[in-house]
């Protein structure tokens, strides 16, 4: 059999070619059944759709890009993650954007995708207002979905809930009348912030004075601080895994052992965590869930299947308890 044609397909499943063209272009007005019953048969005739011919039937350029801040976070691993895997279904390509390395050069890129090749923007990172209105006139009407509430409520936007993250591994450590406890707080970036006021909020409930359960680090410093409170420490939190891993060898030298005599945790949910012996205990803010919302609710806006006014929606993280924390 030579190439499968859509006249192929309606012929093999007795449908018109209009409707087998509108169920392979996921058009509203097609049942979930009929939808099916196409994709099964494609997928008996190997039927093999024309990027060109979707493009010139809809008009869309069947891509749309992605930005993150730096491909080594699990965060923005875990976004793209979600993006890719939810793009594939309705056959979209995902061109993706890191902005960290070489913020010029991404952007210079990001506008030449909106300007020509991408039916819209997903911002896996907080970007500066600039860059934003750069990228808001390029893409002209088409839609950009947003992972902080920064960028406004002109696009949708859907994020970790940062502050339950605080409140999360504050009640964990918290737990069972403990009082004992640092946070060292060392990211100065509004999200760590935020990380730092749901700890607090716990502190408050607990009757634990807040300030003195807290060692916030200025740019530059070092953790010296750290070692002369280790001895009456029960536990210690890190605003992000990798200072927690400086915490754990910091406990080490001092003679204290994580998962043994201190608990130490962090945030993040980064892949060297679950490496370590200990395991580190952290909190996971579901970027593959936040990828997937947020190219759900872009093609929804690209295909006119939601017109309501943008969204802005936090998504719960997810505490990972591993061995750093199970004081034995």
């Amino acid at each position: 059999m030579g190439k499968v044609t859509i006249e192929d397909i309606s012929r093999h499943t007795g449908l018109s070619r209009g409707t087998v063209s509108r169920a392979l272009n996921n058009k509203p007005d097609i049942s979930a059944q009929t939808k099916q019953r196409v994709l099964d048969a494609c997928q008996d005739l190997r039927y093999v759709p024309s990027h060109a011919a979707r493009a010139l039937a809809t008009g869309r350029r069947y891509a749309i890009a992605v930005v993150v801040d730096d491909f080594r976070s699990a965060f923005a691993a875990a976004y793209v993650r979600g993006v890719v895997t939810r793009a594939a279904r309705e056959r979209y390509a995902v061109h993706v954007a890191e902005f960290a390395a070489d913020p010029q050069a991404a952007l210079e890129a990001l506008c030449t995708l909106a300007n020509e090749r991408v039916d819209g923007v997903l911002l896996g990172a907080p970007l500066p207002p600039d860059v934003m209105a750069q990228l808001r006139t390029a893409l002209e009407a088409r839609p950009m979905v947003a992972c902080d509430a920064g960028a406004g409520s002109t696009c949708d936007t859907f994020g970790p809930d940062y502050v339950e993250a605080g409140r999360l591994i504050g009640h964990h450590v918290l737990r069972d009348g403990a009082t004992d406890v640092l946070y060292v707080h060392q990211a100065q970036t509004p999200e760590a912030g935020q990380r730092l006021a749901g700890f607090h909020e716990v502190c408050r409930e607990k009757h634990v004075d807040a300030d003195r359960a807290t060692l916030a680090l200025k740019p530059g410093d070092g953790l010296a601080a750290v070692p002369a409170r280790l001895g009456a420490l029960r536990a210690i939190v890190a605003d992000d895994d990798f200072l927690a891993v400086d915490l754990m060898l910091l406990a080490l030298a001092a003679g204290r052992h994580p998962g043994r005599d201190i608990a130490i945790a962090g945030q993040g949910n980064e892949a060297l965590g679950a490496r370590l012996t200990p395991g580190l205990t952290t909190v996971d803010f579901c970027g593959e869930e936040i990828g997937r919302r947020a190219i759900e609710t872009a093609l929804q806006r690209i295909t006119k299947t939601r017109q309501d006014a943008p969204q802005q929606t936090l998504v719960p993280p997810v505490l990972v308890v591993r061995e750093s924390t199970r004081l034995s």
